[in-house]
This record gives C-alpha cells, sequence and structure tokens, in this order.
C-alpha cells in the first residue's frame, strides 16, 4: 500500500484542498481524511473511499453513511485507477484497456473483504488500492436480472 501520506497528498490534490461536505478552503497540515462509506460500518481503507474533511465536518458526519455513497466510491475509484492510485496486482492488461474496462463500472456488487465493481461485462475485486481479480461475467445472466 502506497504510504500514507502520499495518499493524504493526493487527495488534498484530488479535492482542490477544499472540504468535501462544508466546501471550506483547508491548508494540508487542517486536512482530515473521512471514510465516505465509514470504516465502522465496513468501509474500507482504499483510496476511493477517502475524502478531504474539515476536522468539525469529519466529526459531525461520525458513523453515518451518506445516501450518494456508491455514487461517489466508484467515481473516485475511476479517478484514481485512471491517475495510477489504485493499480493491477499480477493481472496482465495494459493501461488503456483497463481504463475503457473500468469506465463501464455502474454499481458496486459488494463491500466487504474486497469492495467488487460492476460493469455489464466484468467484476473487480478491489483491496488495499489493488485490484486482485477481474472475472468476465455473463451478460446473458445480466440481462435475465434487470440490469
Amino acid at each position: 500500500m502506497e504510504h500514507k501520506k502520499n495518499n493524504k497528498r493526493y487527495i488534498y490534490t484530488r479535492h482542490n484542498g477544499i472540504c468535501y461536505f462544508c466546501g471550506k478552503k483547508l491548508l494540508f497540515r487542517q486536512v482530515s481524511l473521512d471514510h465516505y462509506f465509514p470504516k465502522s460500518k465496513g468501509g474500507p481503507d482504499d483510496i476511493f473511499n477517502l475524502v478531504c474533511s474539515c476536522k468539525r465536518c469529519n466529526k459531525y458526519k461520525k458513523s453515518f453513511i451518506p445516501n450518494d455513497y456508491k455514487e461517489v466510491m466508484m467515481d473516485l475509484f475511476k479517478k484514481a485507477v485512471k491517475d495510477g492510485k489504485v493499480t493491477t496486482a499480477a493481472i496482465k492488461i495494459n493501461k488503456k484497456d483497463l481504463n475503457y474496462l473500468i469506465n463501464e463500472i455502474f454499481k458496486i456488487e459488494e463491500i466487504g473483504k474486497y469492495t467488487v465493481f460492476q460493469s455489464n461485462t466484468h467484476r473487480f475485486y478491489v483491496k488495499d488500492n489493488r485490484i486482485y481479480k477481474i472475472v468476465k461475467v455473463d451478460t446473458a445472466k445480466i440481462e435475465d436480472e434487470g440490469w
């Protein structure tokens, strides 16, 4: 896993040094990283679940689960892959193909040991800012389930 200070710097830059919740401009030393899907509820430590927060907002949010957590995590995951902050672990795929596949993600399948992102054709198993497994899914089954 990448050094935590480097992750903090990336998240600070990704959010332009602004608190994700209240919009307050923060100095780097004022930043508190918040687990968007709370760690206490099973949220991962991955970079796509961390947002820039002021200490006040982080304290106020506590373990509240925002309604849009899936959309936010998917957007941050796509950006982190594009930025090279989430990489593959022992999977041979070029960056262009990976970015194309990641861009097709439309839902989070589960949050647990791995966070599983789902597209119409693939499932991505992610942990510790690494994609450990990419599984091609049966598109006929997806259509039958109404996705």
